[in-house]
């Protein structure tokens, strides 16, 4: 018998869990995340969550401190936020990484080192254009042709390709993750608007729900509109959710929830596009829930 051998065949080896150090069961990251591990720690997690109190990626606020070298300021002995001088960094190698850094104007682009920001003069389809040099969120709408295919927001459309005289309805959907399980509310979604106060929500067959009251931001009910909902918002604004797993709400210490407006018209008949995600804390101040990757697009009653 030759010591420090297996006596584990291919019939009992210990199967993939969540402390195997191995990517696996649709895990997140390594060991965390997924339908079956704990989330991941978000100080751990390779991006900037600022809605988390983060100063920086993975650094600051609750997190460890940003290091004076990865903090997303300019500081003494750098020629670009994070990079250049005594960095060892090329500002250059920064123009892809997601983040406003370097010598960059806007995120990832220009400068000296990276491509030229997307403009609605440049004849080309970028940025967050519908069409080449029209559409979005900072050109000029597209002239309206009529065309329901074509993928963009024209015509007398509600949103892009329904909605109107000639297209389809718009119909509502919503989607999102629960602890990295995929949710989609096909069994009923809503949305109205009263008194300034927007209220949606949704439903799942395997019971997931979500509800969402959101009070006007600041700014209006307007495009790029983003709705921090926590304990100090409630109960003008809050975001519950029921699951398999209990309830869950954002009026408690320590739930951070966060809902960007994309594209709104805000009145009965309209129609508002966003995107959602945080954190909850359970009905009873205990445990929690990570919902990521929510995004909405609803008529409004």
């Amino acid at each position: 018998m030759l010591f420090g051998s297996s006596c584990l065949n291919d019939d009992n080896l210990i199967g993939p869990n969540c402390f195997d150090g191995i990517l696996n069961n649709g895990e997140e990251l390594v060991d965390c995340g997924g339908p079956i591990c704990q989330p991941c720690d978000p100080c751990e997690n390779g991006v900037w969550d600022q809605v988390l109190g983060e100063q920086w990626v993975d650094c600051g606020g609750e997190c460890a401190p940003c290091d004076v070298n990865f903090n997303g300021q300019l500081d003494p002995g750098e020629t670009g936020i994070d990079c250049g001088g005594d960095t060892g960094i090329d500002c250059g190698e920064l123009c892809g990484d997601g983040l406003l850094n370097g010598n960059e104007i806007d995120v990832d682009c220009g400068g000296p080192d990276c491509e030229v920001c997307p403009s609605c003069e440049d004849g080309l389809l970028n940025g967050e254009e519908l069409g080449i040099d029209c559409g979005g969120p900072d050109c000029e709408p597209c002239a309206t042709d009529g065309d329901c295919t074509n993928g963009l927001l024209d015509g007398d459309e509600l949103y892009i390709d329904c909605g109107g005289t000639i297209c389809p309805p718009c119909d509502g959907n919503m989607t999102w993750k629960a602890n990295g399980t995929d949710i989609i509310a096909d069994f009923e979604t809503t949305c109205t608007l009263a008194g300034g106060t927007l209220t949606i929500g949704g439903a799942s067959v395997t019971t997931d729900a979500i509800a969402m009251t959101l009070p006007e931001p600041f700014v209006g009910w307007v495009d790029g509109a983003q709705i921090s909902l926590n304990e100090s918002s409630a109960p003008t604004g809050v975001c519950t959710y029921n699951g398999p797993g209990g309830q869950y709400t954002s009026a408690l210490p320590g739930a951070n929830f966060t809902v960007e407006i994309l594209y709104i018209i805000p009145e009965s008949g309209g129609i508002v596009v966003g995107t959602f995600g945080g954190s909850l804390i359970g009905s009873d101040g205990t445990g929690g829930i990570s919902i990521t990757q929510g995004t909405f697009l609803l008529p409004i009653d």
